[in-house]
């Protein structure tokens, strides 16, 4: 009796061990992992409203730290997994039929979940193509956003005004992505259909070349703010085109801080914006020409005499 309780409690104690074995492996292979993956790819910090965005950082994520995450989540799960087995096969458990129920189980889901199975073969051609990454910003046809967070199933959106979208893969028909090697940004400025051309080309120049020189903005230009050409010719204006070629992440502020510098510049320059205004001429020569339409209208309105008539008749 003794003896069997000894080994009852022996039996015990091994089992204790190879899952306490387990589960400290588990763990320190997790440990080990999680710390590995946060080291190369750190979660990226969400921009609140009252943060400037003169004091805002913005850093693009590699294409290694896009894809880090989903492995991460795809080993830790493998690892619950594998760990759950050992426990039950050290408590004497038979997993053979677990596996075996696990496999049909999967089988089902895949048959009967053919929207999710979409939604995961989409990513995975999404995340192989690198049609995106975290901290760029992508418009998806009907919603834009920075990505915040890619999962295995689907993507996360945040809006420029806080808005939060999630859309799965197997929505996204195309991906329009702001965020790679560069941008080219046009804006446009309607001055006095006078103006000297040649002195608006000369001005914007020296502003381009200004902002190249600043220590804190020059270095995200890649082609410096320069005049385009002439867009169109209105009733009153004069519509000139700019553009500058810049680094991706947020030229809007370039192109704010590109305003800024233009405005009192031309000013300097005795450039004038043109105006909705409408220009009334006068003088004698106009007064001249209003005395005689106004004549011409009186002689038009007055009425044909009858004899006037019979005799043109």
């Amino acid at each position: 009796m003794v003896q069997d309780d000894t080994a009852a409690a022996v039996g015990w104690i091994v089992i204790l061990e190879r899952i306490s074995l387990a589960v400290v492996a588990a763990w320190v292979i997790c440990s080990f992992l999680w710390r590995s993956f946060e080291a190369f790819a750190p979660s990226a910090r969400v921009a609140l409203p009252g943060d400037s965005e003169d004091e805002t950082v913005i850093h693009q994520a590699s294409r290694l730290s896009t894809i880090l995450p989903l492995i991460r989540n795809l080993i830790f799960g493998g690892i619950f997994a594998v760990t759950s087995l050992i426990i039950l096969s050290a408590l004497g458990i038979n997993i053979a039929p677990l596996l075996a129920g696990f496999g049909v189980l999967g089988l089902a889901l895949s048959f009967g979940s053919q929207t999710l199975v979409k939604d995961v073969v989409s990513g995975i051609f999404f995340i192989a193509d690198d049609a995106f990454r975290v901290g760029e910003y992508v418009d998806t046809g009907k919603l834009k956003g920075t990505v915040e967070r890619i999962s295995l199933r689907s993507l996360r959106l945040r809006h420029q005004n806080g808005q939060i979208h999630t859309v799965p893969y197997g929505q996204l028909q195309a991906v329009t992505n702001y965020s790679r090697d560069w941008s080219t940004v046009k804006f446009e400025l309607k001055f006095e259909r006078d103006a000297d051309l040649e002195k608006i080309r000369k001005t914007i120049k020296k502003v381009g070349l200004a902002m190249l020189e600043d220590p804190e903005i020059g270095g995200e230009f890649l082609v410096p703010l320069k005049m385009q050409g002439i867009q169109d010719v209105t009733e009153n204006s004069l519509v000139v085109r700019l553009k500058f070629t810049a680094r991706p992440g947020n030229p809007s502020i370039l192109q704010r801080e590109s305003m800024k510098r233009l405005l009192p510049a031309l000013r300097e320059a005795g450039l004038d914006l043109a105006s909705n205004a409408v220009t009334v001429r006068s003088g004698a020569a106009g007064a001249a020409e209003a005395e005689a339409a106004a004549a011409n209208l009186a002689l038009a309105k007055k009425p044909v005499a009858p004899e006037a008539a019979d005799a043109e008749g």
